[in-house]
């Protein structure tokens, strides 16, 4: 009888043990699923404001590009996509701003370098999937949301 109720007791703890450490590993894949990547080349497709003012940026002669390298530097810079203004003998790429990104969560903040000083930007993501990026970001008076698209 004693040995009975220690292998029923024993078999119990082992299910208890396998079946909680299946459900950890389980959490931990939704975990690494949820995780947001940022990196790549990002264009700029629009902008809108909470003050109702939207801004295409498509069809245009630049494009404005979002760049996030794995070592956590990035870079923003316009390009020329318009073939008219790439006969003109203009630079094709025109630098923006650059520096270091960190993301935690969905807060994605921006360190750039800017000549002796560097200065910070936080933003929200709001969604990020393989093919749109869309950041928030809010001060006193306004909120701007930026669409990106990635190519």
């Amino acid at each position: 009888m004693k040995h009975s109720i220690s292998n029923l007791l024993t078999v119990f703890i082992i299910l208890l043990l396998t079946s909680c450490s299946t459900g950890t590993k389980k959490g931990e894949n939704a975990l690494e699923e949820t995780k947001i990547s940022v990196t790549g080349r990002w264009v700029l497709i629009k902008s809108e404001g909470s003050d109702s003012r939207k801004t295409n940026h498509q069809h245009q002669p630049s494009d404005v590009v979002l760049n996030f390298k794995k070592n956590g530097f990035f870079i923003i810079y316009d390009t020329l996509v318009d073939p008219k203004w790439r006969k003109k003998g203009l630079p094709l790429i025109e630098k923006r701003t650059s520096g270091q990104w960190k993301l935690e969560d969905s807060l994605l903040t921006m360190i750039h370098d800017d000549k002796d000083t560097s200065f910070t930007e936080e933003f929200k993501i709001v969604r990020c999937d393989g093919k749109e990026l869309i950041t928030e970001r809010s001060n006193k008076k306004t909120t701007i949301y930026r669409t990106y698209g990635k190519r």
